[in-house]
C-alpha cells in the first residue's frame, strides 16, 4: 500500500487489521494524524526507509534518548484505554504504537516534534485500546545547512623593510683653467686673457626614498567568555505526579487554584474554573478550544518551572504569564500550539528535583 508521502511504507493488512481501523475511526485520534493499522511488528526501516529508530519498551512516563533523538512521554489512561502524548527535540517522521498483535503508525509529512492522544489499535472483542507493548520513533536527521566554520588565523607579517636609499652624488667639477699665455716681445703687449671659467655645477640630488610599508596584522587576544550553567525545566508528567506534590509548595502556588486565578483565560473556552492540577492533564484535539488546552497544559508547568527557586528555568514567572496570555487572547489555534512547542522545550531541559 503506497502512503501518498515523501517516503514511502510498506505494510501487510489481515482482516483482523480492517476490522480494527473500522472501529478505531470512531474513537478520537491524535490531534496531528489519524493513525494507520501496521500488522506485525515492523521496523522504522520497514515502515519509512531511511529512517532510524528510537523503541520504547516498556512504556511508561519518562524522558528516553539515543544520543540524537529524545523523547519524553506523559501516559494517561482514558475511558477508551490508555493514551500517551510525547515531545521530541528534534522532528520526528512517524511513530509506531504497538499493542496486541498489530500496531498503529502515525505518519508525520513534515515531522513534528509533539503530538497528544497516541494510542494502540482497537481490541475487536471490548472496543477499547489494546494496551501500550512497544512504541517506535523514526527519524533522520537533515544535513546541516548553515555549518560555520571559524577561521581565525591571523597573519602576522610584518614587512618593515625600509628602503633608504640616499643617492647623494655631488658633481663638484670646477674647470679653473687660467690660460695664462704672456708674449713678452719687444712691443711688450702682455695677452693674458685668463680664461677662469670655474663650472661648478653640483649635482646633489639625494633620492631618500625610505620604503617604509609594516603589514603589521595584530593577532587579535581571544575574549574569555564564560559558559552560563545550563537551563533547567519539569514537565507536566512531573509536576502532575502525586509524590511530587511536595514540590508546589516553593512555588507559592497551589494545585487546586483555578486557572482565571493565574492566567487570563477567555469564556469561550470554557476553562477558567479548572484547576491547575487538571490542567496538567489536558488532552490535545483539534479546534480552537483544544490548542487552549495544549498550551494550558504546558503553560502550568511553565508556571510552576519558573518560580520554583530549585528550578533555572529560561523565563520568569512574569513573562510565562505574559506570553500565555498574549497567545489566548489571540484566538489563534496555531500561535497557541507555537508558544506551547516553545514551552514544552523548555520543560524538557532536565528536572533537577526529585
Amino acid at each position: 500500500m503506497n502512503i501518498p508521502s515523501r517516503k514511502s511504507i510498506i505494510m501487510l493488512a489481515a482482516v483482523l487489521s480492517l476490522i480494527g481501523l473500522v472501529l478505531a475511526s470512531s474513537l478520537a485520534g491524535a490531534a496531528q494524524v489519524e493513525p494507520i493499522l501496521v500488522a506485525d511488528n515492523p521496523s522504522c526501516e520497514d515502515l519509512v526507509p531511511g529512517t532510524t529508530e528510537l523503541k520504547v519498551e516498556p512504556v511508561a512516563d519518562g524522558t528516553y534518548s539515543d544520543g540524537t533523538l529524545t523523547v519524553t512521554i506523559d501516559v494517561r489512561d482514558t475511558a477508551d484505554g490508555p493514551v500517551f502524548d510525547f515531545t521530541a527535540n528534534i522532528g520526528v517522521d512517524a511513530v509506531f504504537v504497538k499493542g496486541g498483535n498489530d500496531g498503529n503508525l502515525y505518519l508525520y509529512n513534515p515531522e513534528v516534534t509533539a503530538d497528544t492522544d497516541l494510542h494502540a489499535p482497537v481490541n475487536p472483542s471490548n472496543g477499547t485500546f489494546f494496551g501500550l507493548s512497544h512504541l517506535l520513533f523514526c527519524y533522520d536527521v537533515e544535513a546541516p545547512t548553515d555549518t560555520p566554520t571559524p577561521t581565525n588565523t591571523p597573519t602576522n607579517t610584518p614587512t618593515n623593510t625600509p628602503t633608504n636609499t640616499p643617492t647623494n652624488t655631488p658633481t663638484n667639477t670646477p674647470t679653473n683653467t687660467p690660460t695664462n699665455t704672456p708674449t713678452n716681445t719687444p712691443t711688450n703687449t702682455p695677452t693674458n686673457t685668463p680664461t677662469n671659467t670655474p663650472t661648478n655645477t653640483p649635482t646633489n640630488t639625494p633620492t631618500n626614498t625610505p620604503t617604509n610599508t609594516p603589514t603589521n596584522t595584530p593577532t587579535p587576544t581571544p575574549t574569555f567568555t564564560p559558559t552560563p550553567p545550563p537551563f533547567q525545566g519539569c514537565t507536566p508528567g512531573y509536576w502532575k505526579q502525586s509524590q511530587h506534590l511536595d514540590s508546589w509548595a516553593a512555588t507559592g502556588f497551589s494545585p487546586n487554584q483555578t486557572l482565571e486565578s493565574v492566567f487570563d483565560v477567555p469564556d469561550s473556552f470554557g476553562l477558567d474554573n479548572k484547576t491547575l492540577l487538571q490542567a496538567l492533564s489536558f488532552k490535545g484535539g483539534s479546534g480552537t478550544t483544544a490548542g487552549a488546552r495544549i498550551l494550558l497544559r504546558t503553560a502550568v508547568a511553565a508556571l510552576l518551572n519558573s518560580a520554583s527557586p530549585d528550578v533555572d528555568y529560561p523565563l520568569t514567572t512574569a513573562q510565562v504569564i505574559a506570553e500565555v496570555n498574549a497567545a489566548l487572547a489571540s484566538g489563534d489555534r496555531s500561535t497557541m500550539l507555537a508558544l506551547a512547542a516553545q514551552l514544552d522545550t523548555f520543560n524538557n531541559l532536565g528536572c533537577p528535583l526529585n
